[in-house]
């Protein structure tokens, strides 16, 4: 087992909540130009070299998320704190009533954009994705060795269904949460909502979690998010899928992919994997307790043991002194 050291667990920790706060409020900021110009235009007549800040915002939040997940060769501490701080927007989505106080509270103190990347959902797909990989990576660290066969193409199938499943259920009730808030011109609890996007998470950090079993499990996925992502530019090919899909999954959805949720999960995925086998590789060279360390030699046998010298007779007595004395 590798163990990381203390320094290593604070620093990562430090850099990552932080950082990937950060970096979903950079691509927030970017995606809400995106948002604009697709609901004006549907990114039929928009001129790209307008938007060159927003694209660059967006790339220096993926390139900080990159960051976070580089962490993990270090320590998965990082990670795994970034997977506790999804507790804070997760109580956004299912009390989304909170999201006004906090427009109220944080009005001048946080970008009005990092307020609406919350309430879109944005960190839900970052956050738990970042803290189940952290506790992947712990994982691997105690038990590097790899999984059988089965497992690694049981997970090859099993990590896409999860994340397609939770991405879908998550969309739906993000969606379904704002769609009630329109109707009905309040923010209040929507039990089917709240419960689709909790158990909509939960999938989601399943199927990261195979990679446990299945070091390439979502390479898949993060080539299926490329695909969407880049369809985005394609209105006549994107517009249609969002039309097969239920209202508030297709609100919600193209959304998140518009904020730059869908190119920053894929490049994750990407990170990640190669992360992970840095971490089994390395974890796999550390001998186990009580074993002799790599590259010094095993200690010498025990000293050989020698028969027994053999016995002599015991000595003459001393011979009588010369020449004799008197009376001797």
């Amino acid at each position: 087992m590798r163990r990381s050291t203390t320094s290593a667990r604070l620093i990562t920790v430090i850099i990552a909540v932080i950082v990937t706060p950060l970096a979903a409020g950079l691509l927030a900021t970017g995606g809400n130009t995106w948002l604009f110009a697709y609901g004006q235009y549907a990114m039929a007549s928009v001129d790209l070299g307008r938007f060159g800040v927003p694209i660059l915002l967006q790339a220096i939040g993926i390139l900080l998320l990159l960051l976070v997940v580089l962490t993990g060769i270090w320590s998965s501490a990082g990670l795994i704190a970034v997977g506790v701080l999804t507790l804070v927007p997760l109580v956004f989505a299912l009390f989304p009533a909170l999201l006004l106080q906090a427009y109220r509270l944080a009005s001048g103190a946080v970008p009005r954009e990092w307020l609406d990347g919350l309430g879109y959902g944005l960190p839900l797909i970052l956050f738990p994705v970042l803290g189940t990989m952290g506790l992947v990576l712990a994982l691997v660290r105690r038990r590097p060795e790899p999984a059988g066969t089965g497992l690694s193409i049981g997970g090859l199938i099993a990590a896409p269904v999860l994340l397609l499943a939770g991405a879908m259920l998550l969309s739906w009730g993000l969606g379904r949460g704002a769609l009630a808030a329109l109707q009905r011109n309040r923010l209040d609890f929507v039990p089917d909502a709240a419960a689709a996007v909790l158990f909509g998470v939960l999938l989601v950090i399943a199927g990261i979690f195979v990679t446990r079993w299945s070091a390439f499990a979502l390479l898949l996925p993060a080539l299926a998010l490329l695909v969407l992502s880049a369809l985005l530019f394609v209105p006549r090919a994107f517009l249609p899928v969002l039309s097969a899909l239920p209202m508030e999954v297709s609100r919600a959805l193209s959304t998140l992919l518009l904020l730059g949720g869908g190119t920053a999960a894929a490049l994750l995925y990407f990170a990640f994997t190669a992360v992970l086998l840095r971490v089994r590789k390395q974890s796999a060279m550390v001998p186990p307790a009580g074993a002799p360390s790599v590259g010094y030699p095993a200690p010498y046998p025990p000293a050989a043991t020698y028969p027994p010298a053999a016995t002599y007779p015991p000595a003459a007595p001393p011979a009588p002194p010369y020449p004799p004395t008197p009376g001797s």
